[in-house]
């Protein structure tokens, strides 16, 4: 069954996360289409500009406690999937944990009025750490507030702070942003991928962020079938036979 959807429409990318019999919460199966839906977009040469928008209800009620993800990390935007292009992400209804990683990660946040940011990681305990590095996307003594009591944000409040660009009429968002999209990407694609390219330089990185690749890397090693032969050669004392793989 497919959770997430990919819809090429003149230069724009549309990336639609839907799960409604599970609230729009994050799974194992939805995260690795994500992954694959920005791997999609970053290679394309016909889609400029994407927007990622959730279900009818809500954008994303966070990770599926009955399936949770392997590694949630993996399906933010602007993250696992190094990418140029702007990423727009259009919310509405609740924007929980890894949803609200997700907008903090996305280019740009249109909101519905209805929406509700809430990052409930110090209530229930887990934490996989993106968010630490909210400091970046929003004045720090609101975000501790915010992170640390767990309480929900207003989209208007989500706007007054910098984490929202635009905040619409319920339910007008995702037009707001498809607008946005397409007048982005009726603009010079090499100045917007430099302008992106420039500011994220320009911007300094959560310390997740920063060792995330390097994090890929070193697990990339021990999943590796290098890392099996080199330990069965040891245990076999023989040469090994290494594949790069």
């Amino acid at each position: 069954m497919s959770e997430v959807t990919y819809e090429s429409r003149a230069g724009v990318a549309i990336i639609t996360f839907s799960r409604p019999e599970a609230n729009n919460s994050l799974n194992q199966g939805a995260a690795d289409q994500l992954h694959a839906a920005w791997k999609r977009f970053a290679a394309s040469d016909e889609d400029r500009v994407a927007v990622l928008t959730g279900g009818e209800k809500n954008f994303c009620t966070g990770a599926d406690t009955r399936d949770m993800p392997e590694n949630v990390l993996m399906c933010m935007p602007n993250l696992a999937v190094e990418c140029n292009k702007p990423i727009i992400a259009a919310v509405s209804g609740w924007v929980v944990g890894a949803g609200a990683s997700m907008a903090m990660m996305a280019d740009m946040v249109v909101a519905g009025s209805d929406a509700k940011f809430m990052y409930p990681e110090a209530k229930v305990g887990a934490f996989a750490g993106l968010m630490g590095g909210f400091p970046t996307r929003m004045p720090i003594k609101v975000g501790m507030q915010w992170t640390m009591t767990g309480d929900p944000m207003t989209a208007q409040r989500a706007y007054e702070i910098g984490l929202v660009n635009e905040v619409t009429e319920p339910g007008q968002q995702f037009d707001r942003a498809l607008e946005l999209a397409n007048k982005i990407a009726a603009n010079a694609p090499l100045v917007v991928r430099a302008l992106k390219t420039l500011a994220f330089q320009t911007l300094q990185r959560g310390p997740v962020e920063q060792n995330f690749a390097n994090s890929l890397m070193l697990q990339g090693i021990r999943n590796s079938g290098d890392y099996v032969e080199g330990l069965a050669a040891h245990a076999e004392k023989r040469k090994p036979a290494f594949k790069a793989e």
